[in-house]
């Protein structure tokens, strides 16, 4: 088999290129720059399903993971659409404690997929977060997957999310790349809801959150990390294990009974998605790219 690397959507993916491009030619295949069997693109979705197409993203808990989907990518991945087989209580209690250890790292580190940017530098929270709150989870409103795949207006949805929160304490954490928004978030504010639209790394708050609440936002990885419950309405690759509401009045009775909530589920689908979806390294990503390809 042929395979080819395209720079669509973004050009910066050479170190994940790098390691796909080692394990393809480990699994005895050859890169060509003209037609191929096999196309690697990056945040594309593959509508209609073409079998020769595979779509890579960075994705969390951490810089060094990244996806590989035979269908798209986030809500458009073929994981959100097809459940996947995360259940296995053997995958689930072979490496238990070294994974648990691994995911307390994590969060120790303040792991996320940015950590490597010199960019980004995290902030020590400047307002108190207050303890068993609700908390919403925003995203860039021009997200291709909340704008694109979501039938667009976050932001929109996000407000009327919002409003429809009648407990407190409640606290609403904006992307800290989004600018603007000030009215509204004064609105927020005199609502006795706490905003944080800063550089505030999301491992200081979900010590303090009771459930979550987002569209299909990678921050739902971390949420997992910490054992918060979460409600969404995006339909997230991993909404398998969150309660998926519909309508608006569905979300009053979601975050004050937690009954769905299931802690086991929760870090079986964590252990699954790290150890058996996600891709470090040329060895994980022979065995996803092997399991494709047989599937």
């Amino acid at each position: 088999m042929v395979f080819k690397f395209h720079n669509y959507k973004f050009e910066n993916m050479e170190r994940y290129y790098d390691i796909i491009r080692k394990a393809m030619v480990e699994l005895g295949h050859t890169e060509t720059q003209d037609e191929a069997d096999l196309n690697f693109y990056n945040h594309i979705s593959n509508w209609p399903r073409n079998k020769n197409t595979m779509v890579v993203k960075p994705t969390a808990p951490t810089s060094k993971h990244f996806a590989i989907d035979n269908w798209g990518y986030a809500n458009d991945s073929k994981m959100a659409y097809i459940e996947p087989d995360w259940m296995n209580p053997f995958d689930y209690s072979m490496n238990l404690k070294t994974d648990r250890d691994y995911i307390q790292q994590l969060i120790k580190d303040k792991s996320n997929k940015w950590d490597d940017s010199i960019l980004l530098k995290w902030r020590t929270p400047k307002i108190k977060i207050p303890e068993d709150h609700i908390l919403v989870i925003g995203q860039m409103p021009e997200d291709e997957t909340v704008n694109g795949f979501g039938f667009g207006d976050h932001w929109k949805k996000l407000c009327q999310v919002i409003d429809a929160i009648e407990d407190r304490p409640l606290v609403v954490k904006l992307h800290p790349s989004m600018k603007g928004r000030t009215k509204q978030i004064d609105k927020w504010k005199e609502k006795d809801i706490t905003v944080i639209n800063s550089f505030v790394s999301i491992h200081d708050v979900l010590p303090y959150t009771r459930v979550a609440v987002l569209e299909n936002s990678t921050a739902g990885i971390e949420c997992m990390m910490h054992k918060v419950p979460i409600i969404s309405y995006g339909f997230p690759e991993y909404h398998w294990i969150t309660e998926k509401i519909q309508t608006l009045p569905q979300l009053k009775s979601a975050v004050r009974d937690l009954s769905w909530y299931s802690e086991k589920e929760n870090e079986m689908f964590l252990h699954w998605y790290i150890n058996r979806y996600l891709c470090t390294n040329v060895e994980t990503t022979k065995q996803r790219i092997q399991n494709i390809l047989w599937m």
